[in-house]
């Protein structure tokens, strides 16, 4: 299942979300600069990967926020990366949307283009409830593709604790597989404070490639990972990253950090 597609998705709804349980219509910032270093290591023989990504957000009026992402990689002896643009917009005080476009480069495991479309919607009388319902289409080369359903709910129990749990549910071509991936995640904190978030996921993937002619397909998986954002003044700070990912055929433990500043 192809991942890196997803992660502007991710810290858009994030964003979109913590606005929405505060319910003021515009981030605290009107944008966000982050630089990020991730370095890995696996089993079985495998080589080790690195990945460096820049990521920016910025607020266009009370209602739009922008979001772009550029991402190198090099794992399994392969380069490549992505980029991205996406958007989310607020329709009104319950209701918001958001879109993303990917192109990538490089091989088998980054998505040539993939597109990814959300509806979110607050409950409550403080909208301490956020659902998301999304969908995506992702091509790859020798004619495979990724299409699926992802679905979310972020429950904000107070101002220092987000709760939050999802699932993907994915369809790739050819051979019709199907696997799904659901996760739980918890995040302890304060903005301009702290972050401490915990995120667990186990279910299974359709194909993966790990070297040249060398593919996972149909497999299972699991991860857990580890995240403190932390202000080293009002306006930047650091990031740090902990992963431990597992399958049948390897193990790998991913860490990393970097810098984000706040305009």
């Amino acid at each position: 299942m192809q991942r890196h597609g997803s992660l502007v998705a991710a810290s858009l709804l994030l964003l979109a979300g913590t606005v929405a349980a505060q319910d003021t219509p515009t981030p605290a910032r009107s944008g966000q600069i982050e630089l990020t270093q991730r370095q890995s290591r696996y089993s079985a023989g495998l080589p080790s990967a690195q990945a460096t990504s820049l990521r920016g957000s910025w607020a266009l009026g009370q209602d739009t926020v922008l979001n772009a992402e550029l991402l190198s990689e090099k794992k399994f002896d392969a380069r490549g990366g992505v980029a991205a643009l996406g958007a989310t917009r607020n329709l009104d005080a319950d209701w918001f949307v958001s879109a993303n476009l990917t192109r990538g480069w490089g091989g088998p495991n980054w998505a040539r283009s993939r597109l990814d479309g959300t509806v979110s919607r607050k409950w409550g009388a403080d909208r301490q409830l956020v659902t998301t319902l999304g969908l995506y289409r992702a091509n790859f080369d020798a004619g495979r593709s990724d299409r699926g359903l992802r679905v979310s709910a972020n429950y904000y129990l107070n101002h220092f604790v987000v709760l939050e749990g999802g699932a993907t549910f994915n369809s790739s071509h050819p051979g019709k597989v199907r696997s799904q991936m659901p996760y739980l995640a918890v995040t302890l904190g304060t903005e301009g404070l702290q972050f401490l978030s915990l995120r667990a996921s186990r279910g299974s993937e359709a194909y993966q490639s790990v070297g040249t002619a060398a593919q996972l397909v149909d497999f299972d998986s699991q991860s857990l990972s580890l995240d403190w954002r932390y202000w080293l003044a009002p306006d930047w700070g650091m990031h740090l990253h902990a992963e431990r990912y597992r399958n049948p055929s390897y193990r790998r433990t991913t860490v990393g950090g970097g810098l984000f500043l706040q305009l």
